[in-house]
């Protein structure tokens, strides 16, 4: 309770705090990532990671890159689903900050406006509430579904703790989803690969 009350006090430390923290576990992502992979996988993994961020890539893009390149599913799944619940610290805990940036500030209204559109044609996210934001960030659709989400999750008013829980279980469905899908049509690919070697062989 009196470190509630500190905080509460010193609305200048708990700015700081939010602004600080998303970060804080990105750099410990990466830390972890150089650590446990080699030069080349950690090169991919984080080049991934990126374009997830900034480019049109979506999970369905990303994900699928990294595994058929050599990085273990789970990793690469769990690595972008860190994004997406990254992301959604930052903009939930600072979404008016964000808006009042000059460059930031431009992509998230352009964002806002699509969002609005998107759930004026799509009235199934209003009814659903919750899983409809879990459903929106697990859409293999470009961009990061933390921002997506919780720009659609502020646009509905949802409360942050209820939007984020449903921008971590739409996250970790999304990303494993594709990962699995994307190690299964990697086996079948392996395994097509190697019927036609065998029946080669025969023929020879």
């Amino acid at each position: 309770m009196e470190y509630a009350e500190i905080l509460q006090d010193h609305p200048f430390l708990i700015r700081t705090l939010k602004l600080t923290l998303p970060f804080a576990i990105v750099a410990a992502e990466v830390t972890f990532l150089y650590f446990f992979l080699d030069p080349t996988s950690f090169l991919i993994v984080i080049g991934l990671m990126v374009a997830y961020i900034l480019s049109p890539a979506g999970k369905e893009t990303v994900i699928p890159a990294g595994i058929f390149l050599g990085i273990p599913w789970w990793l690469m799944a769990g690595s972008i689903m860190m994004i997406d619940i990254e992301t959604a610290l930052f903009m939930g805990w600072n979404f008016d900050l964000a808006l009042k940036i000059p460059v930031l500030g431009r992509i998230m209204e352009s964002f806002i406006e699509k969002s609005d559109a998107f759930i004026k044609e799509q009235p199934w996210v209003k009814n659903l509430y919750f899983t409809g934001i879990a459903v929106i960030v697990m859409m293999p659709v470009m961009g990061s579904g933390g921002i997506r989400g919780t720009i659609i999750g502020n646009l509905l008013g949802m409360q942050k703790i209820p939007l984020f829980l449903a921008i971590v279980s739409g996250a970790f469905i999304g990303c494993f989803g594709i990962a699995l899908a994307a190690v299964f049509l990697q086996e079948l690919f392996i395994q097509s690969i190697l019927l036609r070697s065998e029946e080669h062989t025969s023929e020879l």
